[in-house]
């Protein structure tokens, strides 16, 4: 892709291209290898995290509406890689984790993305920038500024 001299110091653009052109990469990989999309890998890898996270957290955290969320969560669910658990303090809440097929399948994932990291980040300590920079970006998020509107 060529860079428009308009477009060389706007860094949202330089983040966005980068980040469409990554996830098209994964996205053809993961549905040739395992059959699930970008969306599906992060909800697995979602499920790892202790505490577990409750479905709406995770719909939320990773911006996906919720009522897609429960379609992802049920397509997941069927194929047998995590599920839902009710919590006893609160019935309507569930949380999500991974069962020992989705276990397997999210080491193989990740395998393949050791495989392809070297394609996309230069070094180790580049990736290491890069989380480091969007975990700043992101922890310096106030989420009681609402958002604003669009006209």
């Amino acid at each position: 892709m060529i860079i428009p001299s308009g477009l060389s110091d706007a860094v949202l653009f330089h983040v966005d291209a980068a980040m469409r052109i990554i996830n098209r990469r994964v996205e053809i990989l993961m549905q040739e290898t395992f059959e699930l999309g970008v969306r599906e890998g992060l909800i697995m890898l979602a499920a790892t995290s202790d505490p577990p996270l409750s479905q709406g957290c995770m719909a939320d955290i990773l911006g996906v509406n919720r009522n897609v969320m429960v379609l992802e969560i049920d397509r997941l669910e069927k194929r047998g890689l995590v599920k839902r658990e009710r919590l006893p303090a609160n019935r309507r809440e569930q949380i999500i984790t991974l069962t020992p097929k989705g276990k397997r399948t999210l080491a193989a994932i990740e395998k393949l993305r050791a495989q392809i990291r070297p394609r996309t980040w230069k070094s180790a300590q580049e990736r290491a920038n890069l989380i480091s920079w969007g975990r700043s970006v992101i922890e310096a998020e106030d989420p009681q500024e609402p958002a604003r509107k669009k006209r």
